[in-house]
């Protein structure tokens, strides 16, 4: 579609959209199962776990449970999901362990060069429900930088609250209409036009929960990050 001239802040979802999850999570899993000599599916379990976890943001959202970040939401869900899984009784320092995976996360290939791109027209930051200390960690093991990091931990409202997008656009001092999401998700996306903000869907490199949907109503519909650089700098 090209360049949105109204548009000043770019604000990335990053839990499988910039940041590849699956494959760090899905690789330490592998060894425990290894070291357990358990006979579990690591895509199964690693879904499994997240599918939880945004359960668990969901009952924070509606009240059902106490305001905590990612972090301890995805030990409390390892807990939770872990006896599903016979033969895979992981102790409470491996639990620990596997739920630090989060903070070493790599980006897609693609991701870096587009963001140096990015940054010299937009304020680019980060709008994610994972909390901070996984955004600051993850940015840094990758050696990427942003121009602000935003985790729904300290807004009070987890995204998809609509409360969640309009505390962003008000942080970076724009209107929501002047502030675009950008994320792999469409759900993620329609919340956030539902919003007032503007939307930019980037294909997913990987099929995971939440990324289909419709995206025929987003404002801006990218192949890949190269491409999301190349129409919002053309």
């Amino acid at each position: 579609m090209g360049d949105v001239p109204e548009v000043r802040t770019l604000a990335f979802d990053v839990g499988g959209s910039v940041f590849d999850w699956q494959t760090a999570v899905r690789r330490d899993l592998r060894v425990l199962i290894e070291n357990h000599g358990a006979e579990i599916d690591d895509h199964a379990f690693a879904h499994t776990w997240r599918r939880r976890m945004f359960e668990m943001v969901r009952e924070v959202r509606h009240g059902e449970r106490d305001w905590c970040n990612a972090d301890d939401l995805h030990r409390t869900a390892l807990d939770e999901i872990t006896p599903q899984f016979p033969g895979f009784d992981l102790t409470p320092g491996e639990k620990d362990d596997l739920t630090l995976t989060w903070h070493a996360l790599d980006v897609w290939p693609d991701f870096p060069d587009a963001l140096v791109r990015l940054r010299e027209r937009y304020k680019v930051v980060v709008l994610s429900v994972l909390s901070y200390s996984i955004l600051v960690d993850s940015s840094k093991h990758a050696g990427i930088s942003w121009d602000g990091l935003l985790s729904c931990e300290f807004l009070g409202h987890y995204k998809p609250s609509p409360e969640a997008y309009q505390r962003c656009a008000t942080l970076v001092r724009c209107a929501p209409e002047e502030v675009m999401m950008v994320a792999t998700h469409p759900p993620d996306l329609a919340a956030a036009s539902r919003a007032g903000m503007r939307t930019g869907h980037v294909k997913p490199k990987m099929e995971e929960g939440g990324s289909t949907g419709d995206t025929s109503i987003f404002d801006v519909l990218a192949q890949d990050y190269t491409d999301f650089a190349d129409q919002m700098c053309s």
